[in-house]
């Protein structure tokens, strides 16, 4: 760049899923590449993917990924607000990396005025130590009956002295009318903040747009950054909007017959249960090439299934009531005759265990557990937040990394599944000793754990569905390097930004004229 840029710029949008992430993600590797220190921001985000920081709290996965992208250590200053719902009417609220309670939608917007400081002194001391930052909206930046309580988006900029663009989706139609109408709807006190737009998902030639481009800039004084095509790539998602875009890549069908999965390939069912979380940790099984993978809602659809897996959730007793309540218990029972494994990831884990105690989550007390891991589980309202590596002895030894993120603490009587220790820089939590020795368990081919992303590292991946593939004899052959293929994608998402949008201008809007 011919100077630095300005000292900081928020990405928001006309709506959710309309490219923020993305467009933030790759301007960071952009930055990044460049050798400038940028981090990214989100204020607030609603979101059951997360992830552990360095600093020991929990953000949303998207700041994780956008961290990556940038070079640096994931901090908890980079999503000072994280929302997971745990009910229609209730979500957990975290702030500064930790729980601090549940809110109702009735008592929300009231809340979120008291945390605008708290948002602004996050992105301040994160402004301290890097040249930029980028920050990302949170949904629609036009939400003219959400302003009073806005964390992320124009009142959050305002407050940060920073500059402003909005990303229009041209592919659900209307984009030109979507622009418009948030640069006229926005009060004006927040006007000079938005400097421009971006318009993402653009196929074909963009010279048909220059007409309604030229409008837009004259009629609202504005700036064209540039168009964005549709990026073809792996991105982990942030949050179960985008998990249509999972099941397109794991070609998920409602029907369950042998020629919807190619002959010899390992066939793995994730049961998409209520307030799924965490779902990012298969994506390096969509990815494998000799793996076909579906997220199922109906206990038919694991009739052909190798591997069944329960994901973690942000509700485990009331996602238990539900796999009764839809007669997924007695699939699990047949899938175990046929020969198949099951696995339990942190809720899923927990629900298979005998007995649950809740009063933190749930609220009801004691509950029976599906049973098929002798395991108890007590909730505790302190959460175990902590990143771990170890190895999988029953594995040939496999390396494991992953993270905690839960409530229930199992207390298990199987063989213990893998050794873990804690990564340096995670912060101590009372009971951290017993849970490293926790960790997870196996009884034959059940299989359970609390520790999210184990099938990120190629060791283990590779290792445990080689052993699923000689149990149903068959033969696995791994052709994935999962953390190439990501740095790949960011690469590749950075090179498509450089040719299609002005960058350099984008990211030095505080030198715009307003």
């Amino acid at each position: 760049m011919t100077s630095l840029p300005g000292k900081g710029v928020l990405i928001a949008g006309t709506g959710s899923n309309v490219g923020k992430s993305l467009i933030v993600t790759g301007l960071l590797r952009w930055c990044h590449q460049r050798g400038i220190m940028v981090a990214p921001f989100k204020g607030q985000n609603m979101a059951l993917n997360s992830a552990v920081a360095v600093d020991g709290g929990e953000v949303a996965r998207a700041q994780a990924v956008q961290a990556r992208a940038a070079g640096v250590d994931l901090s908890v200053l980079m999503n000072p607000v994280l929302i997971k719902p745990t009910a229609p009417s209730r979500s957990q609220l975290i702030v500064g990396g930790q729980p601090i309670g549940e809110i109702g939608s009735g008592n929300w917007v009231a809340t979120k005025r008291e945390l605008l400081t708290r948002v602004v002194s996050a992105y301040e001391e994160l402004s301290l130590s890097h040249e930029l930052v980028i920050a990302e909206g949170a949904g629609s930046a036009a939400e003219i009956n959400l302003f009073d309580g806005d964390l992320a988006n124009l009142r959050f900029a305002k407050a940060a002295g920073i500059g402003a663009v909005v990303v229009g989706d041209l592919e659900p139609g209307g984009v030109f009318a979507s622009i418009y109408g948030h640069f006229t709807l926005i009060p004006d006190q927040y006007r000079a903040i938005l400097r421009g737009f971006i318009i993402n998902r653009v196929r074909g030639d963009g010279a048909i747009l220059e007409a309604g481009i030229e409008t837009l800039v004259g009629r609202l004084q504005t700036q064209w950054f540039g168009n964005l095509p549709i990026i073809e790539g792996y991105l982990p998602g942030e949050d179960a909007i985008n998990l249509g875009v999972t099941r397109l890549a794991a070609s998920t069908t409602e029907s369950t017959s042998a020629s919807h999965v190619s002959q010899g390939h390992l066939r793995v069912c994730v049961v998409e249960v209520p307030y799924l979380a965490n779902y990012t940790d298969f994506d390096p099984l969509i990815l494998e090439a000799e793996v076909d993978l579906r997220f199922v809602r109906r206990p038919d659809d694991l009739i052909d299934a190798d591997l069944v897996i329960l994901p973690g959730t942000k509700a485990t007793v009331y996602a238990l009531e539900w796999l009764r309540a839809n007669g997924f218990v007695p699939a699990l029972e047949r899938l175990l005759d046929r020969g198949g494994w099951l696995l339990g990831v942190c809720g899923g884990y927990q629900m298979l265990a005998t007995d649950i105690e809740d009063s933190v989550e749930s609220s009801v007390g004691h509950v029976d557990g599906i049973g098929m891991l002798r395991a108890q589980v007590v909730f505790c309202e302190e959460k175990v937040l902590a990143n771990v590596v170890g190895s999988a002895p029953s594995f040939g030894d496999a390396s494991i990394t992953g993270y905690q993120i839960h409530h229930g603490r199992v207390n298990a009587r199987e063989d213990p599944l893998f050794r873990l220790t804690a990564k340096p820089g995670t912060a101590e939590v009372s009971g951290q000793l017993h849970l490293m020795e926790e960790g997870a368990c196996r009884d034959g081919q059940v299989y359970g754990t609390s520790i999210h992303g184990i099938f990120d590292d190629d060791s283990f991946r590779t290792s445990f569905l080689s052993s699923l593939a000689r149990a149903r004899d068959r033969v696995f052959v791994s052709h994935l390097c999962f953390e190439i293929f990501v740095e790949k994608s960011i690469d590749h998402l950075a090179e498509v930004l450089d040719t299609s949008l002005d960058v350099e201008r984008l990211l030095a809007l505080d030198q715009l004229g307003r």
